[in-house]
């Protein structure tokens, strides 16, 4: 444009041929914008062989009304949730415009972004749509956006596993020993980098279910579930055990018995203190209690008397067992009974017969 004079031309009367065009543009001058652009007069003069000048001007226009290029569009980013908000994975990824360049051929590129919050999912995760814009000296911009995600895929940690739990059985108190330890979890203890206090215990376990052995003795498996913010879970398992080595106890002892002989082995008599256990009574916590004694037979003593030490066994449905002791004894205290009185014998002396009478 310069070369060819703005596209001017001149002609003189006296020497055309002889003109000589100058021009007052130094390469900057039209540089008065925002970046490369602007505007500057330049004034073109034609100069004949004899020194006269006649001049023009025309201007040169520099306008930016390109956006800059975006040569790396921005890349989505998900990160594992450290439970403080992953505040320098953040920071790194929109300092660094979410791994976008951009260029301009008239400026220097500026970014920025419309960030403010990342959305409140589950425990300290989030996510948010960015847009980053780059934006030159003229204002002219372009836009590239990209997503910055915390998850949680991390289940939480068992840090402490559950530990058994081992019970005499008591049917009247294993129950509340037992709820206290499902109340704590079986001594469990988790933790979770994404939020630690959103965790949720839960357990498998139902009434009765150690129920399995001899009367209320048992075991069962009883597993602990972990469950954090989002839903994901660990487990640890401990066992009940209830064992009963308690025999069941005597809370009224068998007494003796002794009864007049009926001449028939009193066997009535015998039959019933036997089969009241010689009144003795027993109770056990945990089962019912089953009743057995070992009377064989009464000794052989004068008529039809006799006696037996005989011992009451009291078991548990486990086999424990507790005795007690007493004695039946058949005795004659009754002296026989006249049924005929004697006659008088009333004989004439007769020293060779009487005696035989």
């Amino acid at each position: 444009w310069l070369a060819n004079n703005g596209g001017a031309t001149s002609s003189d009367i006296c020497n055309t041929s002889a003109i000589v065009w100058t021009h007052d543009y130094s390469p900057g001058d039209e540089n008065t914008g925002c970046g490369a652009s602007g505007s500057v007069l330049v004034t073109f003069t034609a100069t004949d062989n004899c020194g006269l000048q006649s001049t023009t001007s025309a201007t040169i226009t520099i306008v930016d009304t390109t956006p800059p290029t975006m040569d790396v569009s921005a890349s989505d980013q998900t990160v594992e949730c450290d439970g403080l908000g992953n505040v320098a994975q953040l920071n790194a990824w929109l300092s660094s415009n979410g791994g976008a360049s951009a260029s301009d051929v008239c400026s220097a590129v500026t970014w920025s972004n419309d960030f403010v919050a990342l959305t409140d999912d589950c425990g300290a995760t989030g996510t948010r749509l960015v847009t980053f814009t780059a934006t030159d000296d003229c204002g002219n911009f372009t836009t590239t956006t990209a997503t910055f995600t915390i998850e949680d895929t991390t289940v939480p940690s068992i840090d402490t596993p559950a530990s058994d739990l081992n019970l005499e059985c008591d049917n009247a108190n294993q129950q509340a020993a037992i709820d206290a330890w499902l109340a704590n979890n079986g001594g469990a203890t988790s933790s979770d980098i994404c939020n630690t206090s959103a965790i949720v215990w839960t357990h498998d376990y139902s009434p009765g279910d150690e129920n399995t052995g001899c009367g209320a003795s048992g075991s069962v498996l009883v597993t602990f579930t972990a469950t954090d913010n989002c839903g994901l879970q660990s487990t640890t398992s401990a066992t009940i055990t209830i064992v009963d080595t308690t025999p069941p106890t005597m809370d009224v002892s068998a007494s003796d018995q002794t009864v007049e002989c009926d001449g028939l082995g009193n066997v009535a008599q015998l039959n019933a203190w036997l089969s009241s256990n010689g009144g003795a009574s027993a109770s056990d916590v945990c089962s019912a209690v089953t009743w057995s004694n070992d009377f064989v037979a009464l000794t052989d003593d004068c008529g039809a008397t006799g006696t037996r030490l005989v011992t009451f066994t009291a078991t548990d449905d486990c086999g424990n067992f507790t005795t007690t002791t007493a004695t039946f004894t058949i005795e004659d205290t009754t002296v026989p009974s006249i049924d005929t009185p004697a006659s008088d014998l009333n004989l004439e002396c007769d020293n060779a017969n009487q005696q035989a009478a």
